[in-house]
């Protein structure tokens, strides 16, 4: 499989059967956003699709629940900030489960306290960290000389794009926070003062811990190119002088009118608002528009065609099931095997816009089967479907395992049979009416 690395700006090949992976997850303030829910689904078709072709998998998507933000929130909401944490913890489990994501390894920041400090300490004795005499502690990143190789940029570009600050102990203005001083908030006793970890050390560390030296590909939103995986990498390359990550796979930003998804532009949509009208298997679709590391736009308009398209596509295949039955057809035993095409798509840095089209098609071809009564062809095709539904993380239910439907089909079977015309065509209006069937 070829994933693009937007270090080197190249294509490399996974050699190794063994895969690492890491995904920076959420900062539990709030709910998330489906701008936030495209690196999740993109990664989770990544780990499907890796584990399906024989790959074995290690994956890490941390919880941030130590912040600035969740003291904001937990003040204007009168509650605690471990209650503010654990409740959009709890939301973001619920989101995952309806967006039928795989379990991962999901490490919390306030249960990994001791672990960071620990950290820290190994970065102040490199000489990569220095304490101020306020009781914070900043990465010193002049001392290491790759500062800048993720965003493409050198330190005086980057200089120039912050501001200078005067009353400060840092030595630089580009030095990063890894310990703050602070009795503000959720706080921490540590060997330079009582306060709590910096954002950017969390998952350098969780990448150490559960990992290693390094992990093969760390992805995330593209958002956090820089500042925080560029912060990350130093921090990585200060204890074992190499990047933090073989691959780095950034996710591009869903757009609303051209402009990027955020709560701070306050033009976002909650993933769980989208859930009470459309199902975790619409949003995935719509998801698979575009290559992944490409801005998505979103419409109501273009989600309501994307969702369209698959209700078709799951129409069409009931409808084979149903005539299926109608014809007292048994079902048999099909290898669900992956179509070239799909594997080749998806092996081309996961190419979900091509391996959507080669799915649809493989049901457009599906009509003609149904039409001439092949069914042995039919269920083979399922088969392939079934799997490619499967890395897609989509979920297909045959509708004749619903007691009710079966039994609007076995109606419009005896109306059939009765040559009942008019009473055929009610049972059939029913099946449209309730989405089973297309008009």
């Amino acid at each position: 499989m070829k994933i693009y690395d937007s270090l080197t700006n190249k294509h490399f090949e996974l050699v190794s059967k063994n895969v690492s992976i890491y995904n920076c997850g959420p900062t539990v303030y709030n709910d998330i956003h489906i701008g936030n829910a495209r690196p999740l689904i993109t990664f989770d078709v990544l780990v499907r699709f890796l584990k399906t072709t024989k790959f074995s998998v290690l994956y890490v998507h941390n919880i941030t629940d130590i912040d600035d933000k969740i003291i904001n929130q937990a003040k204007t909401l009168k509650k605690s900030e471990s209650e503010i944490a654990n409740t959009y913890y709890l939301h973001y489990l619920d989101v995952n489960k309806a967006l039928n994501i795989l379990p991962m390894q999901m490490p919390k920041v306030s249960e990994n306290i001791p672990g960071i400090i620990e950290y820290i300490e190994k970065l102040i004795a490199n000489k990569a960290a220095y304490t101020t005499n306020d009781g914070d502690v900043y990465f010193d990143v002049k001392s290491i000389p790759i500062y800048g190789i993720l965003s493409h940029q050198n330190l005086d570009q980057l200089y120039e794009g912050v501001r200078k600050e005067t009353a400060t102990d840092k030595k630089s203005p580009l030095d990063f926070v890894l310990w703050k001083k602070t009795e503000s908030g959720m706080n921490w006793k540590s060997p330079w003062s009582v306060g709590r970890p910096g954002w950017h050390t969390e998952c350098a560390l969780f990448v150490n811990k559960y990992v290693g030296d390094h992990v093969t590909i760390h992805g995330g939103g593209i958002d956090l190119k820089f500042p925080h995986h560029e912060n990350e990498n130093v921090q990585n390359y200060a204890l074992f002088k190499r990047n933090i990550a073989d691959i780095w796979m950034h996710v591009g930003h869903i757009n609303v009118n051209n402009e990027k998804m955020a709560k701070s532009l306050n033009n976002f949509i909650l993933v769980k608002n989208l859930l009470t009208e459309y199902s975790g298997n619409d949003i995935r679709w719509f998801m698979y528009q575009s290559k992944y590391e490409n801005p998505l736009e979103f419409t109501h308009d273009l989600f309501q065609q994307s969702t369209n398209e698959l209700l078709k596509i799951f129409q069409q295949i009931n409808y084979g099931y149903i005539q299926m039955y109608l014809q007292k057809v048994k079902m048999i035993r099909t290898i669900a095997t992956m179509d070239k095409e799909f594997l080749n798509a998806l092996n081309n840095d996961l190419d979900l816009p091509n391996a959507k089209a080669v799915l649809s098609q493989q049901v457009k071809k599906m009509a003609s089967i149904i039409r001439s009564k092949k069914f042995d062809k039919f269920q083979k095709i399922m088969g392939t479907i079934n799997a490619e539904f499967n890395v897609l993380g989509i979920i297909y239910t045959n509708p004749l395992d619903n007691p009710e439907i079966k039994s609007l089909v076995d109606e419009w079977q005896k109306a059939l049979s009765e040559k009942n015309y008019i009473l055929s065509d009610k049972y059939r209006q029913q099946l449209i009416e309730k989405r089973v069937l297309n008009a």
